[in-house]
């Protein structure tokens, strides 16, 4: 018996020398802190010679003096006398003006004075680079979001910056500089793929006076990107209420945020076949416009963004009114929406912020090559083909490197790779969007039907889509519609597709939805079209609801 316990004993000690394993995400990020951090070291001292606008600083690289640095010159004055003890606890300081390191030796540096001026040399007259944390505008542009998450985190947990968020998908500077919230710093990363691997480069820039302050990079492997993802890539959620829902008319089908006037962001459309509204989100919604659409009809497709890189969105939009398809570019000038082009049996869509385009036919709907375009007044001019790895209708698809999502005719939705080789298709039917027949001109023979599917948005690396439940079967679904449905986000992880609800079920359709910076926008139909508790209250039943939910990334 004393024979086992020595053993365990022997046992027990052993496990206390060998070493912890750690389970701890590797710091990819910590050549980016490094560089930013080394502008904002907290330091103290005495400028000691004054030489016009430029002035000689006793502290130099050994302190953590760098170039690009911006120190406060200030002055101490009064003491500070604790009221009960009467000590001297310091002196009070006062902001004198500001500059910047332009050289570095050892144990001095010199810098030149941006604010303030008729400096005279004595022994209060002093700089520091403040404790205070500095305020960051963190801008990851295009940067995949579970990346992107995975810093912004990391630059967090060092306690020194207070990280405000620019607006998603925006990576135009002077845009950046003019939405910048009181920011000091802006901070924007640029992504690259290089093969299987992620370039990323950090640039820093002053917002006060635009200036640039450095640019660094880092490269993540195909390892670093998985790993990420798996721990970022499930932060892609709601937070999990309705801040705010809205009864609309039934006529409303799309919506679409973005800035349209160049000034505020919280702003939304709501639109219906006739008319576009756009207003203004607070605490509830303020109608700033109304636009009645030229040529009203069914809206296939409804999309925003700068195309003519203005800083304001245009509105795009693509309507079937009989058996003609017509699409228009919407713009805000002045105070009000104008339409700037309308063209002829053409679709169009934005595309990674360009337009593109594909022929109508009566026959078939989608006719032929998808191709850029550049937008006239009543024309086009066709630009280059899109390539695709598959055979792609111009609302079916989005690419992500070496894959591409897509809408299947059947409502399923599939992965290829650059190939066009099939790497992974729903489990099942996740809806339809619109569904008109192909015309012959001859009475009594059908081709069958051309299709519009749910809207698919790209989030992380994988999109959004709408899975819709029907009421009795996707076969009668056009019919009696849909019982419930919810937004997903689906990102392939290099074996396969992770599956993640965005929002839980919802009664009824879900028939558009937008994404902000903050906020997820629903826009919903119930079962049958209507809300029978309306009916029971004196009121019309049939209603959309608008639901606007907060969103975390």
């Amino acid at each position: 018996m004393q024979y086992i316990k020595s053993l365990f004993f022997l046992f027990c000690f052993i496990l206390l020398l060998l070493p912890a394993r750690s389970y701890a995400t590797s710091d990819y990020f910590q050549s980016f802190k490094e560089n930013i951090l080394s502008y904002f070291p907290v330091i103290n001292g005495k400028i000691v010679k004054v030489e016009g606008n430029e002035l000689i600083l006793d502290k130099g690289f050994r302190d953590g003096i760098r170039k690009g640095q911006r120190i406060v010159i200030f002055e101490e004055t009064v003491p500070l006398i604790h009221p009960v003890t009467k000590q001297v606890i310091g002196k009070s300081e006062k902001i004198v003006g500001l500059a910047e390191i332009i050289n570095v030796e050892e144990n001095s540096s010199k810098a030149l004075v941006l604010e303030g001026n008729s400096f005279r040399q004595s022994d209060s007259l002093l700089f520091k680079i403040p404790k205070s944390k500095v305020k960051v505008l963190f801008a990851q542009g295009y940067t995949e979001w579970a990346l992107g998450e995975a810093y912004y985190r990391e630059l967090k947990n060092t306690e020194r910056f207070e990280l405000i968020d620019a607006p998603v998908n925006v990576d135009d500077i002077q845009h950046l500089f003019k939405n910048s919230k009181g920011a000091d710093i802006l901070l924007l990363l640029k992504p690259s793929k290089q093969n299987n691997t992620i370039k990323l480069s950090q640039e820093l820039y002053w917002v006060k006076d635009r200036k640039f302050i450095s640019s660094s990079e880092i490269e993540l492997s195909q390892v670093a990107i998985i790993e990420l993802r798996k721990k970022y890539a499930s932060l892609i959620v709601p937070e999990g209420h309705t801040l705010l829902s809205f009864r609309l008319s039934r006529s409303i089908n799309r919506i679409a945020t973005g800035n349209f006037d160049g000034i505020s962001q919280n702003q939304i459309l709501i639109a219906s076949d006739k008319e576009i509204s756009l207003y203004l989100v607070d605490v509830d919604l303020k109608l700033r416009s109304n636009y009645v659409i030229p040529v009203g009809g069914d809206i296939l497709w409804f999309d925003t963004g700068d195309i003519d890189g203005d800083s304001k969105d245009e509105i795009v939009i693509t309507v079937k009114k009989e058996d003609r398809v017509i699409s228009s570019i919407i713009k805000w000038m002045g105070d009000a929406f104008h339409e700037t082009s309308r063209i002829d049996e053409v679709f169009l869509r934005i595309y990674d912020g360009r337009l593109i385009a594909q022929a109508y036919s009566i026959s078939n709907g989608f006719e032929g090559d998808i191709f850029y375009i550049l937008p006239l007044n009543r024309t086009y001019q066709k630009l280059e083909k899109l390539k695709l790895p598959v055979k792609a209708n111009i609302y079916d698809f989005y690419v992500f490197g070496d894959v591409i999502f897509k809408w299947e005719d059947e409502g399923f939705l599939s992965v290829y790779n650059n190939k066009g080789i099939p790497l992974w298709r729903s489990s099942e039917p996740m809806g339809f969007g619109q569904q008109y027949e192909k015309k012959t001109g001859i009475a009594m023979l059908s081709l069958g039907k051309w299709k519009v599917q749910s809207r698919m948005k790209p989030l992380s690396n994988g999109v959004i889509v709408i899975e819709k439940k029907p009421l009795l079967g996707f076969v009668n679904a056009q019919l009696l519609g849909y019982r419930s449905s919810k937004l997903q986000l689906l990102q392939w992880t290099g074996i396969g597709v992770e599956q993640t609800n965005i929002t839980d079920e919802m009664s009824g359709e879900i028939v558009d939805y937008s994404v902000s910076s903050d906020r997820l926008f629903v826009l919903v139909k119930p079962p049958f079209g209507m809300n029978p508790k309306r009916l029971l209250q004196g009121e019309s039943p049939f209603e959309s609801i608008l639901h606007i939910l907060s969103f975390k990334y």
